[in-house]
């Protein structure tokens, strides 16, 4: 079933390839839910309808993440049972630290390190998601 916006005869705000502008366009023909074609209103050429480079990928690409996406807590939790048996460091941001080091930070408690982006920067996980600290300055 289509929706009401995609409809023969509603229009759609998208760039003319023939006016080189973003134009209103007339839907002139649907096919299994789909646009199929358009018409300029401007220069009034119709032309085959193409989505917009990236819409049909992004959208796919937002649902999947959606599907596999793991709350920070779930994530801290499995960094921390790893570990375990290292004993927490207090964050100072003078301080160089290893991938993996376990820090206890004043503000958001005890997180891991996942990664060092540059020399004074760590990438910790807490229990209410990752931040980026500054370290080794």
């Amino acid at each position: 079933m289509t929706s009401p916006s995609l409809a023969v005869g509603n229009h759609l705000r998208i760039r003319c390839s023939t006016c080189k502008r973003v134009q209103l366009h007339l839907i002139t023909a649907l096919s299994g839910g789909r646009i199929d074609q358009i018409q300029c209103k401007v220069c009034q050429r119709a032309r085959k309808y193409r989505a917009p480079k990236g819409a049909d990928a992004s959208a796919k690409r937002r649902r999947e993440e959606a599907a596999e996406a793991v709350s920070p807590e779930v994530t801290w939790k499995k960094l921390m049972d790893a570990s375990a048996s290292k004993s927490s460091i207090p964050y100072t941001f003078d301080k160089q630290y290893q991938l993996h080091d376990l820090i206890k930070h004043d503000t958001f408690g005890l997180g891991v390190v996942t990664s060092l982006p540059g020399p004074d920067k760590a990438k910790v996980a807490f229990k209410e998601g990752e931040l980026l600290l500054i370290c080794n300055r």
